[in-house]
């Protein structure tokens, strides 16, 4: 299966993620491409109900994949708007298998999944159960290998 992992991070604990995740997939023989954004423009740390415009520079092209990975911080018990507006500017995903993840410290993640997942299925994608991987007061590498197993397993 071709998989395109596509995320923001800020602190580096999503960058994590997505490289935990990226190797059970590669591991498993899957094609991967995994894309860090950048935006045009600074982003403010805040939540998705304070309204900012979000553009892109490297935004890929889902057409050739057969599956998408969305994934994100927690900011204020949501997403990040900047893994919302990506999904809102990725076009169609009809066809597309897609599933989200995240990161947090302490509390958001289910109301995040919830919202990305709910995003992802307006672009007509299906949606897989997401994963959070929580980085405060707990093994972050423990639970990184732990979700990002249970990621590979349900797209394999």
């Amino acid at each position: 299966m071709k998989i395109l992992i596509v995320y923001h991070s800020e602190s580096g604990h999503t960058t994590a993620f997505a490289e935990g995740i990226f190797g059970k997939l590669t591991a498993l023989g899957h094609v991967v491409n995994s894309i860090q954004l950048e935006t045009a423009a600074a982003v403010k740390l805040a939540p998705l109900r304070v309204k900012q415009t979000i553009d892109f520079v490297n935004l890929p092209d889902p057409g050739d994949y057969d599956a998408l990975l969305f994934g994100g911080p927690i900011w204020a018990w949501g997403p990040s708007p900047v893994i919302i507006a990506a999904i809102r500017k990725m076009g169609k995903l009809t066809g597309k298998t897609c599933l989200p993840f995240a990161t947090m410290g302490f509390t958001g993640g289910k109301t995040a999944l919830r919202y990305m997942s709910r995003e992802l299925g307006t672009k007509g994608a299906k949606v897989l159960p997401g994963a959070v991987c929580k980085h405060m007061l707990c093994n972050f590498a423990d639970e990184i290998e732990k979700n990002a197993g249970r990621i590979a397993a349900l797209l394999s």
